[in-house]
């Protein structure tokens, strides 16, 4: 009966999609949070809020500790799962700095879920990524994705039915190993990919899923930053 509640919740989102429009929160002083940084930290000064400023900097600075990258003439990222895309900005600096010219995707299939403040994640979203230069937010199926990136990041996936069905939805898209093996094949020969999950029991499952598929991934742990500290601990891989 759960699954059939979510099919239909999750049908309706996405025939009515729903929502205030023009998300514009109240922006906020933030200097005092901005550090001494080799990155330029510009985009993080501009409308943003102290919980978003911060949020962003987490990103910044787990991808910088945790995530090596090589320096490029372009660079194309693709984002999986990205919600309403909080922490858009704090990648775009990160890999922004490794490039000239860079192009960031962000895909999300419950993109008009609603939030608190009946706004969607998709239109909070738009919002998140108006200060980005060739930064896409696709409402789509991440499985209907095709391209090829030279680095994805992928922010706390379903790998537990229960995670899945607690936030509404269908099973039928409950498909962990499928998703893993074609984030792979949208991998760029010599790109990687940075996955973080929420506590050890879905971080064990993550790696179970690399290691059924024959993927190579390099096992990095528990992270942390002084940024932000989220309520349960989280750990991340790196697939090569």
């Amino acid at each position: 009966m759960s699954d059939l509640k979510n099919k239909i919740d999750f049908f309706l989102r996405e025939k009515t999609k729903f929502s205030r429009k023009n998300y514009s929160p109240k922006p906020q002083d933030v200097n005092d949070l901005i550090p001494d940084s080799e990155y330029d930290l510009t985009i993080l000064q501009n409308d943003i809020t102290r919980l978003n400023c911060s949020e962003n900097l987490y990103i910044l600075d787990i991808l910088d500790k945790y995530f090596p990258i090589f320096p490029h003439e372009d660079l194309k990222i693709l984002d999986i799962g990205s919600k309403n895309w909080f922490y858009a900005r704090g990648e775009y600096i990160y890999f922004k700095n490794a490039c000239h010219h860079l192009e960031m995707t962000g895909v999300e299939l419950d993109a008009y879920r609603l939030c608190w403040n009946l706004y969607s994640r998709k239109e909070i979203a738009k919002y998140n990524i108006k200060y980005l230069p060739f930064t896409r937010y696709i409402a789509e199926n991440f499985m209907n994705i095709n391209g090829c990136f030279d680095y994805i990041t992928w922010f706390l996936p379903f790998v537990g039915e229960f995670q899945h069905k607690q936030w509404g939805l269908p099973m039928k898209y409950f498909n962990p190993a499928q998703m893993l093996a074609h984030a792979k094949e949208c991998l760029n020969e010599g790109g990687s990919m940075f996955i973080v999950n929420q506590g050890e029991s879905e971080y064990w499952l993550q790696k179970q899923l690399c290691e059924d598929l024959g993927l190579q991934y390099q096992e990095i742990g528990l992270i942390r930053s002084d940024f932000y500290q989220y309520r349960y601990p989280r750990y991340a891989l790196i697939v090569h």
